[in-house]
């Protein structure tokens, strides 16, 4: 299995997980917190799918985001579903994971602006 396979496969995941918090979070009591994370998980998801499927940004400059969106998404969703379900607060673990989302975001940028090296 390819590793574009493997990342593909995770964004599915990541886009399951989230429809299913949504579903979860449109019903009492368990309302806004899930949608948050459902939400988060979804555009990740796509931006993930997007990114594979680009000839624009290769190499580093593609792994890099990927690795990031994917990562702070998961672990960002990660504590709004336990703390959901379990009622434990992990603090620090969802900003945590918003800021490697936003460093994510940041690679997507300086990897479209940043031209692969000619050898």
């Amino acid at each position: 299995m390819t590793g574009q396979r493997i990342i593909l496969a995770i964004a599915g995941l990541w886009g399951l997980t989230g429809v299913i918090m949504l579903a979860a979070g449109s019903h009492p009591p368990q309302t806004g917190n899930l949608a948050v994370g459902g939400q988060f998980l979804l555009f990740h998801a796509a931006a993930v799918i997007g990114l594979l499927s680009t000839v624009l940004i290769t190499g580093w400059r593609r792994a890099l985001p990927l690795a990031l969106l994917l990562t702070g998404s998961g672990v960002f969703a990660l504590e709004i579903l336990i703390h959901a379900i379990i009622g434990i607060v992990i603090p620090g673990l969802a900003p945590i994971g918003g800021t490697i989302a936003i460093l994510g975001w940041l690679a997507v940028v300086i990897g479209a602006l940043v031209e692969p090296s000619k050898r």
